[in-house]
């Protein structure tokens, strides 16, 4: 172990030297096991290295649908950011403005700061603008992903109209010394390095990562607001991130776990020009982001009991040009659940205190939040499960309305491979005006808190047989927004508008096909989504946007992915087709586009070690588009990887 430990350090001090300068509800098993009773044992008492923790809010929400995403999609993309595998592996919508630059996702047609994203039940989003950039959310570092699809403040808090991502990272308990190093390049300049190092001795373990990479963007594009529309080499498009995350568990005699978590993450990239502006080097600027979380919590559980408290801190830092937007927050929560066999109660409380550091607020600006929930599931009889919750926020200069939810799922048939379920929800939903909207210039207290209300119905699938199975899915939805909340023109300055009514309407579904013949292993995932979003009733009764699809918002996106395992190799690709969208204008189209990847991965020993390796070519067609109008994206480029796990 020592030998081995000392070679991990070897490896991150060779890779930060050249790279840092200066600085499913489905699952049946196959196999079948004979037992035989030709003399008795002795007993044998199993002690399980996990204590029951309380159920996570995600399982309360039964009426929605709730994607539990593989470990092997998250492998594959391990040197990619959050807003590289929504764009892959979603049917979500993701506006970009650039590679590597602003990521801001649309869950159902909502805005960025309608979904929520959290990393240990922790916030990821900036509170001073209420959303959270997904290119600055490196995958390296979690360990799972839940993308909970349909809005439900009830589970997740204020924010949560379209949807939640829950992002989570655990101990695993395994003694003796564990953990990789990644190493990555690509086009345009692309590197990425990463370490891990696990330690444990089953009763305290510590988890240690850091992470470099750096980009120049450099890509070809079509210039097309020039005439002829030449072909050009992006300007003022390169970036440098790195970060570091350091964890601690420990058992304790009584049988709970304590915990402490640290995450810094630090930005450095420059903003890039639109393509009007890429040979201009007088428009071109930069920005800089830091992120500290940390936290420390305790948990503990008995036969029917569970409890466990937090207490967090975070400091959000941007600086463009002179000018800096910051801000402290300070959380304590406390949570309990009663659990039976058929009925499960959850409640907690917290207190949060945000202290923003900006210059264009009043120094005596600040925000205080209370919030208490209470969750409750009950299974009345096997096929048949109902669940419910409540949550109240009290919050500074605000007010926002009681937030329930109410969820059905029953089981329609399970026989003979077949498993059919069908679910409903509804919820209200709310999000308070972020501190930008309240108090960016001025204070706007005239800002009312968005307000939704969504219903949604679905049906979900699975098939066995043999060799082969199938999961598939299909969702229904409504949801009605009030006083949506949109900056707009004021004479001179722009200001925060409620916009009285937006209606978002359509439909999801999804299907996975599996085959397994001895060693080999082929499946295909397709999710498709219908959006439709508009503006019911204006702020002027004349404004020709009523009636009209929200600007980037497309109306149909399917991603569509194949992968074949066989022993040691791994082929996968992808399709990922997205429809047309408005710009600002409404006449202004943007046209569809369609990308389409394909990547190996091989995994072998060397010298007793574990290794993969994964390359990758995106874009293959060379598809030329534009996410949001004028800025440019890449054409075909590759990535190569090579991790060694220990």
């Amino acid at each position: 172990m020592t030998n081995r430990l000392l070679f991990f350090v070897a490896i991150i001090l060779i890779v930060l030297g050249i790279y840092y300068p200066g600085t499913s509800s489905f699952a049946q098993t196959k196999d079948t096991i004979k037992i035989q009773q030709s003399r008795k044992l002795d007993s044998v008492i199993i002690r399980t290295p996990f204590k029951r923790s309380a159920t996570e809010n995600k399982r309360f929400g039964i009426g929605t649908k709730l994607v539990a995403v593989p470990q092997e999609s998250l492998a594959k993309m391990q040197m990619s950011s959050l807003a590289d595998f929504i764009q892959k592996e979603n049917a979500a919508y993701l506006k970009e403005y650039g590679r590597g630059m602003g990521a801001y996702i649309s869950v159902r047609g909502t805005s960025a700061s309608h979904t929520t994203i959290a990393w240990n039940g922790q916030s990821l989003s900036v509170p001073t603008m209420g959303q959270t950039d997904l290119s600055h959310i490196p995958l390296y570092f979690f360990d799972a992903m839940d993308i909970h699809i349909g809005g439900s403040s009830a589970l997740y808090g204020d924010g949560s109209i379209g949807g939640s991502i829950q992002l989570r990272t655990k101990p695993k308990w395994e003694r003796g010394a564990h953990g990789d190093v990644l190493i990555s390049a690509g086009s345009f300049g692309t590197l990425f390095t990463g370490g891990t190092m696990r330690l444990s001795n089953n009763k305290i373990e510590s988890r240690s990562s850091v992470l470099y990479s750096i980009a120049r963007n450099n890509y070809r594009f079509e210039n097309n607001t020039k005439p002829g529309r030449p072909e050009e080499y992006l300007n003022n498009a390169a970036y440098n991130n790195y970060g570091v995350l350091q964890e601690l568990f420990g058992k304790i005699k009584n049988g709970g776990i304590l915990s402490f978590s640290l995450l810094y993450l630090d930005f450095d990239r420059q903003i890039q020009p639109s393509v009007s502006l890429n040979d201009r080097p007088e428009s071109y600027a930069s920005i800089y982001d830091r992120n500290f979380k940390t936290s420390v919590g305790y948990n503990n559980s008995a036969k029917c009991f569970s409890y466990g408290a937090t207490a967090s801190y975070s400091y959000d830092h941007q600086r463009y040009k002179e000018d800096v937007i910051a801000a402290h927050t300070f959380i304590a929560s406390a949570e309990g659940e009663y659990k039976t066999e058929k009925f499960t109660l959850k409640g907690g409380l917290s207190g949060t205190y945000i202290k923003p550091v900006v210059h264009s607020y009043a120094d005596s600006v600040f925000e205080e939040r209370g919030n208490v929930y209470l969750l409750a599931k009950y299974t009345p009889f096997v096929p048949v499960t109902i669940s419910a919750g409540l949550r109240y926020t009290l919050i500074t200069n605000s007010t926002l309305p009681l937030m329930p939810s109410l969820d059905l799922r029953v089981m329609l048939l399970n026989r003979s491979g077949h498993t059919l379920s069908a679910r409903a929800s509804v919820s209200r939903s709310s999000k308070v005006p972020t501190l930008n909207d309240r108090y960016w210039g001025g204070e706007h207290l005239y800002l009312q808190s968005e307000k939704s209300l969504t219903a949604e119905g679905g049906l979900d699938y699975g098939w066995i047989k043999d060799s082969w199975s199938a999961e598939g899915f299909a969702t229904l939805y409504r949801s009605e927004v009030d006083d949506w909340i949109r900056w707009l023109p004021a004479g001179q300055v722009w200001r925060p508008q409620n916009i009285p009514e937006v209606l978002s309407h359509g439909a999801e579904a999804g299907l996975k096909i599996t085959k397994e013949i001895s060693d080999f292993k082929i499946s295909l995932n397709t999710n498709y989504s219908f959006t439709n979003i508009v503006t019911v009733t204006p702020i002027w009764p004349e404004d020709p946007a009523k009636g009209e699809q929200l600007a980037y918002q497309p109306k149909h996106s399917l991603r569509a992915s194949l992968r074949a395992d066989l022993d040691k190799w791994s082929l996968y690709g992808g399709v990922y087709y997205t429809g047309t969208r408005t710009t600002l204008d409404i006449y202004d189209i943007l046209p569809s586009y369609v990308l389409a990847d394909i990547g190996l991965i091989y995994r072998f020993s060397l010298f007793g070690e574990n290794f993969t390796a994964n390359g990758v070519v995106k874009n293959i067609t060379d598809a030329s588009y534009q996410n949001v109008k004028f800025y440019a994206m890449p054409g075909r480029n590759w990535q190569i990887s090579l991790q060694w796990k220990f």
